[in-house]
């Protein structure tokens, strides 16, 4: 089991403890925390040297999880669930994506860009996914580059809101599945998965990627959830995949950043038994 933290390159985000612009001291951080990598964000590549990252991170001894990619649906608007443009614009944004998940040696994370979904559309929606992911699952594959498909909460998105939501889309809608994986949000689960052994079941080798926050999106130890019994479920499972820091800079981002590498240690102690 490894570990990896949040950092953003372009735009500032809540779930980064350090702004786009101290990405160097972001990068410290990861390293004296004792992270085993980067959650990287980026939103789009014109200003972005992906080699250039690839070194900072070789440089420190830092994988990458995965790519974060739910910043351009937010300042762009673009979806997988649009048409026309603003769709080609978005599966092109995911090959991007792909491409410079290649060189980061990474997955690349299909949360919100999907599209948020409308109740009541849910059926005739999953299935414009599954035609417009097409393209781009095929992309992934020749480069294999796993897709992980994130669970959201129903207050955020009406698609994929457990884990058993989002593993019936990948079995049953996708007709070339074999680079998709599921991202599993502890937040988002403490909200629709009832009991977190069985989804964790449930996900089984699909699972390639969890985000850790608690159940009030604080930083660990700030909510309800026993994350120690949660990392033996998984050293259980057989999951060797990233846990990765995204939780709000809450209770302060001082908090987050001084508290990160304690978090580390200790799961990963229990993680090793």
């Amino acid at each position: 089991m490894r570990f990896s933290g949040t950092i953003t390159l372009q735009y500032d985000t809540p779930f980064a403890p350090y702004r786009a612009r101290e990405y160097g001291q972001a990068l410290k951080w990861l390293t004296d925390s004792g992270f085993d990598g980067a959650e990287v964000c980026i939103s789009s590549y014109e200003d972005v040297d992906v080699r250039k990252v690839r070194k900072d991170l070789d440089e420190r001894g830092l994988g990458c999880s995965t790519i974060s990619t739910g910043q351009s649906r937010l300042l762009e608007g673009i979806s997988l669930l649009h048409t026309g443009g603003e769709l080609k614009k978005a599966q092109e944004r995911m090959k991007q994506h792909i491409d410079a998940a290649v060189i980061l040696g990474s997955k690349v994370t299909l949360g919100l860009l999907r599209g948020l979904g409308e109740p009541g559309k849910e059926e005739e929606q999953k299935q414009t996914l599954a035609r417009n992911l097409e393209p781009v699952i095929t992309y992934a594959q020749d480069r294999r580059v796993t897709i992980i498909l994130e669970a959201i909460n129903r207050y955020e998105t009406s698609l994929f809101n457990s884990a058993d939501d989002a593993m019936s889309f990948v079995e049953k809608e996708l007709a070339n599945a074999g680079c998709m994986g599921i991202l599993w949000d502890i937040f988002h689960a403490n909200i629709e998965d009832a009991r977190f052994d069985e989804a964790i079941e449930r996900m089984g080798r699909r699972l390639c990627h969890v985000h850790v926050a608690d159940s009030n999106r604080m930083f660990p130890g700030y909510g309800h959830i026993d994350f120690e019994r949660i990392v033996e479920k998984l050293g259980n499972a057989g999951f060797q995949e990233y846990m990765s820091f995204e939780c709000m800079n809450l209770p302060t981002v001082e908090s987050v950043r001084r508290e990160a590498g304690l978090f580390v240690r200790k799961m990963r102690g229990v993680a090793q038994g």
